[in-house]
């Protein structure tokens, strides 16, 4: 039997000195060792991402190594992979049907052992921040934060050292965020001038998304709903309405495809909106780190 490690890949060489070439070929032939490349070799438990840049010739990197950690990952985002400036004979893997993968390259020194499939969240994300635009990138470091893939103090020192054109500091990132979405909405409202509580506790109600300006709660509905789902998502709603709040409920469509329209609606609620007439409970920061 031929043991991989499914965080890595092997050389041919690798695996011969450690089994016969009867062994290797009995274990391709049932599919316990796959053949990325010439070459290379993966075991069949490592992720379906981690084996696809293996067949390019490099590393998973950026948001895609950060969504094997259950970070976000916008619907098209590509494959990112790592691969060295001097890399050839790259190869495009093999996507599902007829569509094609989309391949986003790296061209990045290799500084980790060449011999790891996926790349340290850290390493990730000094490519995220090179790669990304502003919103996106505090969307998956939020996500990084609240999963706790990494702290706010690495996070910060990868902030400090990331490209002045992205304009991203710690300031601007809230670990609270429980959807990469959500935190698209917090980003673009807080663009226009709008201030924006995360996570508030509403007396009577519950815990909201978003409160803006203190009178606008603004759901983000990152699922699909069931009828029990809906008919507890209305009565809140019509609790908020009694409370002297505008509700504005946005799904993933909305946020990811029409965020101008999201963020003028927003406006529009703030500006005909009356103060609220309960005090809330702001969720500390600081319980979730």
């Amino acid at each position: 039997m031929v043991a991989l490690d499914p965080r890595r890949p092997y050389s041919r060489q690798e695996l011969l000195d450690r089994v016969s070439r009867q062994a290797l070929g009995r274990a391709l032939a049932d599919g316990t060792v796959l053949r990325a490349r010439r070459g290379v070799y993966v075991s069949r438990w490592m992720p379906a991402p981690a084996r696809q840049a293996a067949v390019v010739g490099g590393r998973l990197t950026c948001v895609s190594a950060l969504a094997l950690l259950g970070c976000f990952e916008q619907p098209g985002a590509g494959l990112h992979v790592q691969v060295a400036p001097d890399a050839t004979r790259l190869r495009r893997p093999a996507g599902s049907g007829r569509d094609p993968i989309d391949l986003v390259l790296h061209w990045v020194p290799l500084d980790a052992p060449p011999s790891v499939a996926v790349a340290s969240p850290s390493d990730a994300i000094r490519q995220l921040l090179r790669c990304l635009s502003r919103p996106r990138a505090i969307a998956v470091l939020d996500s990084a934060l609240h999963r706790r893939v990494v702290t706010h103090a690495e996070v910060d020192d990868l902030v400090r050292h990331a490209p002045h054109r992205l304009c991203v500091e710690l300031v601007h990132l809230d670990g609270r965020s429980e959807s990469g979405i959500e935190s698209l909405v917090r980003v673009a409202l807080r663009d226009v001038g709008l201030a924006v509580d995360v996570q508030v506790v509403i007396p009577g109600v519950g815990r909201v998304d978003l409160l803006v300006e203190g009178r606008v709660v603004v759901e983000v509905d990152g699922r699909r709903w069931h009828e029990g789902e809906q008919e507890r998502d209305y009565w809140r709603d019509l609790q908020l309405a009694r409370h002297g709040y505008i509700v504005v409920r946005v799904d993933y469509a909305h946020v990811v495809s029409r965020i101008d329209t999201v963020v003028e609606a927003v406006l529009r609620a703030t500006s005909r909106a009356a103060p609220a007439g309960v005090h809330v409970l702001r969720r500390s920061a600081a319980a979730q780190q």
